[in-house]
Parts: C-alpha cells; structure tokens; sequence
C-alpha cells in the first residue's frame, strides 16, 4: 500500500489457489471502480459486476449488469432494479469482499477492467483453475 496523488493505493492480485502463486497484479486506488464480466453459463446473457475499491482494500459490490433475467441472478425487492437502454441494472448492494473467489470458466470467457486494463482470467491460467481476487498493502 502507498500514498500517491491519487490517494491510498492497494495491489490487486489474481492468485492461483492451488500453487498459491500470484499471476498477475495491478496497482489500484482506493474509489477505483473494478469490472468482472462474463456469459452466464446456462442462460447466454453478458453479466458485469461492477466493484469500488474501499479505503480498507476491500471490494464492495456496487452494480450487476445483464441484459435479461438469467437463472440465479439477482433479484428481490431490496435491491433497485432498473433497465436503462434494455439493459437491467440491479443496484442497492450491500456486500463486501476481502477476497473474491472465482473459477476460471472452460467455455466462456472472463474478465476483469482495471484503470482500463482489460485481464483476461481465460489467459491467466486454464478452464477449472480456483483464483482468488485480493488487494495487499
């Protein structure tokens, strides 16, 4: 972690589990917005989650994006769902993440934005493979 003229600053690292080896890292800063998009598995629909980076390092899930109502995506009546441009955007979150485990997708593709960094997680490590998202000081 460091201080610059863009404030506190973390490292965002991709971790694979079962080496327990960083595969990739990118500075971030504390207010940066962090995307993780992906084709739903049954239902075909682009989702996006869109994350800030906390003064603590810690992920807090801001939106959901995707263009209709796949199995298994957010829903409920404490959460503000609007569609904008036919697209739904589900807002009102409350959830946080010190660590966000994902497994790398064997037929879809996967990515995370960062400060206009496009990372593909499908070229980081192959189909199956456990990561772990994580910022460190």
């Amino acid at each position: 972690m460091t201080d610059n003229e863009n404030g506190l600053s973390y490292d965002l690292q991709v971790i694979d589990r079962a080496k327990d080896k960083v595969i990739y890292e990118i500075q971030v800063h504390v207010g940066d917005l962090i995307s993780y998009s992906y084709i739903h598995s049954s239902d075909g629909t682009p989702v996006e989650q869109i994350f800030e980076l906390d003064p603590d390092g810690i992920l807090q899930l801001k939106e959901e994006r995707y263009e209709w109502q796949g199995a298994g995506l957010e829903t409920g009546t404490d959460k503000e769902i609007t569609v904008i441009n036919g697209q739904v955007r589900v807002t009102g979150y409350n959830r946080a993440f010190p660590e966000l485990p994902l497994r790398v997708a064997r037929t879809v593709s996967q990515e995370l934005e960062v400060n206009n960094n496009i990372i593909r997680l499908n070229d980081l490590a192959p189909g199956g493979t456990s990561l772990i998202i994580r910022t460190t000081k």
